[in-house]
Parts: structure tokens; sequence; C-alpha cells
């Protein structure tokens, strides 16, 4: 495989590892934000029961108050859970960036080095070249020629 394909490739994979992380920020950015949502929803209710208590109520009041915090409450550990998740596979993502962003680094280095000693021998070429004309041109290289 050429090295220029493998440049490619190479710049292929991050661009995709990068996507893959664009996307699992969001995700996790989404998730935040119903924890978010979800904590203040909590606490409303907890206002409202709050303000009830005060005023007096009834078992089967309470009781339909304790089903209503216990769903909320899933809920938001449930959130979390996911945002956990979420966060560990956007790190995992971040390394993976880093390594994919590595990898190319490291093919264009070596591009780069490949091209550099292409230019020596080239340079290298051509000064032979050059030197040779310079002693068929030059009247000592015509003498020792005849001889």
């Amino acid at each position: 495989m050429k090295l220029d394909a493998v440049r490619r490739y190479r710049a292929q994979v991050e661009e995709v590892v990068r996507m893959e992380l664009l996307q699992a920020r969001q995700n996790l950015q989404d998730v935040e934000n119903l924890c978010q949502t979800l904590d203040a929803q909590m606490g409303m209710t907890a206002d409202q029961y709050a303000e009830k208590v005060t005023a007096g109520m009834a078992l089967e009041e309470f009781i339909e108050w304790q089903a209503t915090f216990d769903s909320e409450a899933s809920l938001l550990a449930q959130a979390r859970q996911t945002e956990g998740r979420l966060r560990d596979a956007w790190h995992l993502k971040q390394n993976d960036l880093r390594e994919a962003m590595q990898e190319r680094r490291t093919i264009d280095r070596l591009a780069e080095r490949m091209r550099l000693q292409d230019q020596i021998v080239q340079h290298q070429i051509e000064q032979t070249q050059m030197d040779e004309a310079a002693r068929r041109t030059s009247p000592m290289g015509s003498l020792q020629n005849h001889r």
C-alpha cells in the first residue's frame, strides 16, 4: 500500500472518530440537560408537597405524593446512570481521537522524511550530472578524456 493511500486512510479514520466524538458529546449534553430538568422537577414537586403538608392531607393523597417522589427519583437515577455511561463513552472517544491524530501525525512525519530523502537523492543526481557536464566542458576534463 502506498504511503499516500495510508495517509488518506488515516485522515479518514481521524475524521470518523472526530464525528463520533461530536455525537458522543451531543448525547452527553442531552442527558445532562435531562438530569437538570428532572432535578428541577423534583425540587418543584418537593415544594408543592411542603405546601400541601402545611395545609394537611389525607392518607391517599400522601400515598400519591410518595408515588410521585419515587417515580421522579427513579427517572433521575436512570438518567444519571445514563449520564455516567455516556461520559465514559465520551472519554473513550477522546482517547480514540488522540490515538488517531497521533497515528496520522506519525504517517505525516514519515512522508515528510521520505520527501526530504527524495529531494536529497534528486539533488545528488543533479549535482553529479552538473559535475559530469562541467568535467566534459572544462579544458582539464577534455585533456583527461583524450589520454
